[in-house]
């Protein structure tokens, strides 16, 4: 691995490396049924150990979905990157920050809240969604727990 500027930013994204089991919740609300998350989330070091793949492959209730992220770290503004592309042909950009353990990505319409266990075999936390200008909502729970 090349050298970077800010290797202890890299050096918390080891961490993620892995392949993991996804569950997760989508509390019902206004009559709709809660949604069961399932699938599989794997990250991977690319492009010289700059970048992490992140490739998701999740069923949310009867929908299938799959992602693909590329994350890296913004030296010059002190947060990491976030670019994701689905099956849906929909893509997206999220910052993220970690802070003490806590994990948080931020995004227009989206944020979440979390971070690993003691362990870091576990990573959790609580999504939420913007549902009108201001108010931000409560949108799922998930858990990834590693498998290797």
């Amino acid at each position: 691995m090349m050298h970077k500027k800010n290797e202890l930013a890299y050096h918390q994204l080891n961490n993620f490396i892995g392949s993991w089991n996804t569950e997760g919740l989508i509390p019902s609300s206004n009559g709709r049924p809660e949604i069961k998350i399932i699938g599989t989330d794997n990250y991977n070091w690319i492009v010289d150990g700059f970048f992490l793949l992140h490739t998701a492959d999740v069923t949310i209730g009867n929908d299938n979905s799959k992602t693909h992220e590329i994350i890296g770290y913004d030296d010059l503004n002190g947060h990491y990157t976030m670019q994701h592309y689905n099956n849906n042909g929909n893509s997206g950009f999220m910052t993220a920050t970690v802070n003490d353990g806590l994990w948080t990505f931020n995004g227009d319409s989206l944020r979440f809240k979390g971070g690993f266990n003691e362990k870091s075999n576990v990573f959790s936390g609580v999504w939420e969604q913007l549902a009108d200008s201001k108010t931000w909502t409560h949108l799922m729970n998930i858990k990834l727990s590693k498998i290797k």
